[in-house]
């Protein structure tokens, strides 16, 4: 079993289940409010670690109330935080998530999340390279992709990035990553293009692997297109299962699982994690994975 590192955000996410989003200007009643541990990084180490990963986080954290109850959860979790950065100056990052008839809406205040930054990858290259496999998403300073990815790319380390929020990287990068995980929207923006799905897969086999919440996940494997069908489920909350995915994906190859393998694994994870609430809450666990897959 490899190291999995996971670089990237830690925010309580803040709940509010609606049976209508409001319009501009308007106000409605809600039904149900609650509070869990979230941000990208923070839910993809869960999803690894439950999944049986052996994980290690790093970002940063206010020393705040949100804080400690971040770090007391993950603790839980069985998630390493020997390299956490606490900011003193800076609130824990937070989420607001409008929940509606089984999707989403989100706001993020990346807080504490913004001094995940050049200086912090600096302090802690020689940590990472201790890592097997190591995770980004697009909740911290994109900065910090510049400079540490290369740095990975010349030790031989798998290098997954989650290119959400959607936003583009340089080419340059793209190249020294292993795999990119967007969803059927993030592609065009991390790409710069506005080519189709198929023509856009083609140019990155078994590197760009999208995935298209109920139509599964699609890639190219250097000889065709690849499809692999989401489980059928009914929808409760979808927070979290693109992290669920790149979580998974991370723990069977960190397990030296192949890529199709990896993604079957993963895809089966996040079809499981939107039939609970809550980003980390719903994320499952090992053995209702294995399961599922035997069902397959």
């Amino acid at each position: 079993m490899g190291k999995i590192a996971v670089v990237g955000s830690l925010n309580m996410d803040y709940f509010i289940e609606t049976d209508v989003l409001p319009k501009m200007g308007e106000t409605v009643l809600g039904n149900h409010f609650f509070r869990s541990p979230g941000g990208k990084g923070a839910n993809q180490a869960v999803a690894a670690s439950r999944l049986g990963g052996d994980v290690t986080m790093f970002g940063s954290l206010g020393e705040d109330e949100n804080g400690r109850a971040i770090r007391e959860h993950l603790l839980k979790e069985r998630v390493d935080l020997g390299h956490l950065n606490l900011v003193k100056d800076k609130p824990t990052g937070v989420a607001f998530v409008e929940l509606c008839g089984g999707d989403n809406r989100i706001i993020v205040v990346p807080g504490a999340n913004r001094s995940t930054d050049v200086n912090y990858m600096q302090r802690m290259t020689k940590e990472l390279l201790i890592f097997d496999v190591i995770v980004f998403q697009f909740e911290t300073p994109l900065e910090i992709m510049d400079f540490i990815i290369p740095i990975l790319h010349r030790h031989g380390k798998i290098i997954i990035v989650d290119p959400a929020p959607a936003a583009k990287l340089s080419q340059t990068i793209i190249d020294k990553i292993t795999y990119l995980t967007p969803n059927g929207h993030e592609f065009q923006a991390l790409l710069d293009t506005n080519g189709s799905i198929d023509e856009i897969l083609q140019a990155y086999p078994n590197k760009l692997i999208i995935t298209l919440g109920d139509k599964g996940v699609s890639y190219h494997d250097g000889d065709q297109m690849v499809n692999i069908p989401c489980i059928e489920v009914t929808p409760v909350d979808t927070t979290g299962s693109g992290d669920t995915f790149t979580g998974a994906l991370a723990t069977a190859l960190a397990e030296g699982r192949n890529l199709h393998d990896s993604i079957l694994f993963a895809n089966t994870a996040a079809g499981l994690s939107v039939t609970k609430r809550g980003a980390q809450s719903g994320m499952p666990y090992r053995n209702e994975v294995e399961s599922l897959l035997r069902e397959r």
